[in-house]
């Protein structure tokens, strides 16, 4: 869903705004965020979240998903299942990474030696590749990927490995590359600017998608919403980047154009199974939390109904998502009658670790989900954690001291449901879900080809997963975004800013395109 907000005049902007002269034209565009991108330049450090990240400008992977989830063309132009355990790719021709070294089959290969290796198997994105056995080049346009069994979303999965220039990479390492990273796609990291706060890219002449409308663009890092919006209206910045909803009230009100973008990476609480005589062991507590929250009044009074809340994680759009499933409804006395029944009539106390800026007005959300539950006899206390803190508590199941960790269901990584049931198994590194049931489940849908047949498979597999409750659902992300008029020409391709078709006006009062 893509909303444009309107709403009341916020003074204290209003006033700034007034007294302020036209910025002038140029070609470098200045976007307010909150935070430096986690790892940096290394693309396998950390997933791509949120429409507007550097990645999508700076690297390409085989494949990218169409806004229907459809896998399109990237730097493979082609593939197919040879067999159930190998599919071959056929690579664009005549593109070359920004110092200049060839992309072909070989660079491929390097990626997954690379992530399959001890080195690479410190980072995150090493588990795309879990499953794979070898890349073998069969020539240098085409690659074949084995894998340990049948793997039907394999291309989906390669969308998130962006390729990097194999010597290069090599010689420096990870974290080196991580400082000064290039690849293929439209834009070349300048600086990171830790000292001065501003991430600085510009455009890259030579790379296959074209040259870019702009000659450059920046990353001013702040970190409080309040003040990326005063940015923009300050004329500091052309786009605020994840701000508040009523921030975006008030920057439409001062004549910015504001855009709000849903996507199907929905908000969670998760809740763990496999901690012998805990509370949350006890299904009938799990599902006594999702009877608690008041998700609509939420979504309501907290995120302006800009969002509805989710049914078990899994979107329209997403492969696998069934609208006949129905959502727990808001039943504070059968929350009540479910934790008497597992003997808990005196309610329970849980530790919560959120990250709060992860999430459209996250504090607010978690501090009215706490209410709710409290409301029922759940008290559960709010422990705020960083996103580097969080990463290493999913992956080690060291949660330090937390019964619950705030997590996302990550439909929009493939459009697929697989992805987040991933998350719910047993291998899962850092596994805080296990029944090996359903594990044998998931893994047989893998293997299921035909795209009819396999959606009925994971019907079955989520109506499971919804009586299991191995979470609170809340409410897919929103990007939350305001543009200054000069920002003429914004679009998307799937759920990511399209880089190359980005453009700034000279003429202040010409509005965007989308």
């Amino acid at each position: 869903m893509n909303k444009v907000y309107s709403g009341v005049v916020g003074c204290g902007l209003a006033a700034i705004a007034a007294a302020l002269p036209a910025t002038a034209a140029d070609k470098v565009l200045r976007i307010a965020v909150q935070g430096w991108t986690p790892g940096l330049g290394n693309p396998y450090a950390s997933i791509i979240t949120g429409a507007i990240h550097p990645y999508l400008s700076m690297f390409d992977a085989l494949t990218t998903l169409g806004a229907d989830g459809a896998v399109t063309p990237r730097l493979a132009l082609s593939w197919r299942a040879e067999t159930p355990t190998r599919w071959v790719f056929v690579l664009r021709p005549n593109v070359a990474f920004a110092n200049g070294e060839p992309f072909d089959a070989g660079a491929v290969v390097a990626m997954i030696d690379w992530l399959k290796s001890p080195d690479g198997q410190r980072f995150f994105l090493a588990s795309e590749a879990r499953n794979i056995v070898r890349a073998t080049a069969i020539d240098p346009l085409t690659v074949a990927i084995d894998t340990t069994a049948p793997d039907a979303i394999l291309p989906k999965r390669m969308s998130l490995l962006q390729v990097v220039p194999p010597k290069h990479f090599a010689q420096v390492g990870a974290d080196a590359f991580a400082q000064a990273a290039f690849g293929t796609g439209p834009f070349v990291l300048k600086t990171w600017g830790r000292d001065t706060g501003r991430s600085v890219w510009t455009a890259n002449p030579t790379s296959w998608r074209g040259a870019p409308a702009l000659d450059a663009y920046e990353f001013v890092v702040l970190p409080e919403p309040a003040r990326r919006a005063q940015a923009l209206a300050l004329g500091e910045v052309d786009v605020a980047y994840n701000i508040g909803l009523l921030d975006g009230e008030d920057l439409r009100a001062l004549g910015q154009n504001v855009l709000i973008k849903s996507v199907a990476t929905v908000g969670g609480l998760a809740l763990p199974n496999n901690r012998p005589n805990a509370p949350l062991a006890d299904v009938r507590v799990r599902q006594a939390m999702n009877y608690a929250v008041d998700r609509a009044t939420i979504a309501k009074m907290i995120m302006n109904d800009a969002v509805a809340p989710s049914v078990n994680g899994i979107e329209p759009g997403v492969v696998g998502h069934d609208p006949a499933l129905a959502a727990y409804p808001y039943d504070p006395a059968k929350a009540k009658a479910l934790l008497a029944e597992a003997g808990f009539a005196d309610g329970v106390d849980l530790v919560a670790a959120v990250i709060s800026e992860a999430t459209t007005d996250g504090a607010a959300v978690y501090q009215r989900i706490a209410q709710d539950l409290a409301a029922v006899g759940i008290r559960m206390e709010l422990r705020n954690v960083l996103g580097t803190d969080w990463v290493r508590m999913w992956f080690s199941g060291d949660w330090r001291g937390a019964d619950i960790l705030s997590h996302t269901w990550g439909g929009s990584t493939y459009m697929d449901a697989l992805r987040p049931l991933e998350n719910i198994m047993c291998a899962k590194s850092g596994a805080y879900f296990c029944v090996p049931e359903l594990d044998a489940r998931i893994t047989a849908s893998t293997a299921i080809f035909d795209p009819a047949e396999r959606e009925a498979a994971l019907h079955a597999i989520l109506a499971e997963v919804h009586r299991l409750a191995p979470a609170v659902w809340l409410f897919p992300q929103t990007d939350v975004m305001a543009f200054a008029p000069r920002v003429k020409a914004i679009e998307f391709e799937g759920r990511f800013l399209d880089w190359t078709k980005v453009d700034i006006a000279g003429d202040a009062d010409e509005e965007p395109t989308r």
